[in-house]
């Protein structure tokens, strides 16, 4: 298994070609956006890539079929130093998912992944012209450094790994949130910006949901990727009902349910 420098990421880049939307955190490695790692079985002809990001997620790409490769994979998974806590591996086809079975992911749990495609005339039709009003006392605020701060440091620490600075993430990212008497109750982020597309991440405080806030946020935060000419993105777990029909209502359609190998401390 062999590391490629940062000026050689792109060489991985047609491996990606049949998984972009589902692997935005790859891209943006790709892209020097976010911080990661990229190995590769062959330097000069890779037909198969690994790569990570800071933020713990990574993906495999490419031919499954080497074993040898296959081998170091797994021995850096089971390696806990090279982890911060948490990782969660995406497998993107039926070969990657059987030539993982062979080995043991220590710690780890084999869960399913949703993925979804952005449908820009569904959601036309249904948020083109709809204005976002806010109930009165709720203060609406877009991506600035005073609220990163706010959101990276007491309402989400996950932000401080996946975008090291408050410059970093404002100048990359895509923050909507929504406050209360200056605090936090409901927001909609970018965890990874790469290869066109935006990851689309909402929280809402418990007491708050089902209000409508996570929908409006949503819509704001699609705007926001249209004017920029990014393609907004989504995924989550199966079983997150919620989050499926917000995906749906939203304008996105399912396209993809794939194995992912998932572990937190």
């Amino acid at each position: 298994m062999h590391e490629l420098s940062k000026d050689q990421y792109t060489l991985v880049l047609p491996l990606l070609d049949d998984i972009r939307n589902r692997a935005v955190y790859a891209l943006s490695v790709i892209e020097h956006n976010q911080r990661g790692r990229i190995f590769v079985n062959d330097i000069n002809m890779p037909t198969a890539t690994f790569i990570t990001s800071s933020g713990g997620f990574y993906c495999l790409a490419g031919q499954a079929e080497d074993d040898e490769f296959n081998t170091c994979i797994v021995r850096f998974m089971n390696d806990q130093s090279n982890h911060n806590g948490f990782f969660a591996l995406g497998l993107f086809s039926n070969a990657w998912d059987l030539e993982l079975n062979k080995y043991c992911i220590n710690t780890s749990k084999k869960i399913q992944r949703s993925y979804y495609r952005f449908n820009r005339e569904i959601f036309n039709e249904d948020f083109a012209d709809v204005d976002l009003e806010f109930n009165e006392g709720h203060e609406y605020v877009i991506l600035n450094e005073e609220i990163s701060n706010d959101y990276r440091e007491k309402f989400y620490p996950y932000y401080k790994i996946v975008w090291d600075t408050n410059h970093h993430f404002c100048k990359y990212g895509i923050g909507h949130f929504l406050k209360i008497n200056n605090d936090l109750i409901s927001v909609c982020t970018s965890p990874y910006i790469g290869g066109g597309y935006a990851e689309i991440d909402i929280i809402t405080i418990d007491r708050y949901k089902s209000q409508g806030l996570a929908t409006k946020l949503g819509v704001a935060f699609i705007r926001e990727c249209l004017r920029r000419q990014l393609t907004p993105n989504w995924c989550c777990d199966p079983d997150n009902v919620a989050s499926s029909n917000l995906a749906v209502k939203l304008g996105f359609e399912k396209i993809d349910e794939y194995a992912m190998y998932w572990y937190h401390a």
